[in-house]
């Protein structure tokens, strides 16, 4: 396994274990509605959503072009009974615990069945 799978793999079990326990996720909302997203480091085309274990790393974020965006959660629950299913069906990617070093990208069905084990 390469260096950098190994990192994506540890950020992918930290995020999972910290939300299971602490049954929410955190995302950045704007005044106007929008919430935090970035074009994927794959495909220009693709966005993708941005969600952090934590309250405190979502806040760090806060910053630059996202000065005027604040953490909010969302109960896991609700995340996978009613966003989730609009996220698989529009084929939305997440970045979980996004930085501007890091941003392991998964799709929305990975991040639900990781979630859901």
């Amino acid at each position: 396994m390469a260096h950098d799978d190994i990192e994506i793999e540890s950020q992918w079990e930290l995020f999972c274990d910290q939300v299971q326990q602490s049954k929410e996720i955190w995302l950045l909302g704007s005044d106007d509605g929008g919430i935090a997203s970035v074009s994927s480091a794959y495909d220009d085309n693709q966005d993708v959503l941005l969600m952090w274990h934590s309250q405190e790393l979502a806040q760090a974020q806060c910053t630059g072009d996202w000065q005027g965006f604040s953490p909010f959660s969302l109960p896991l629950d609700e995340m996978l009974e009613d966003f989730a299913p609009q996220l698989i069906d529009d084929n939305v990617m997440v970045g979980i615990n996004w930085d501007d070093q890091v941003c392991t990208e998964l799709s929305a069905k990975s991040l639900v069945s990781a979630l859901t084990d």
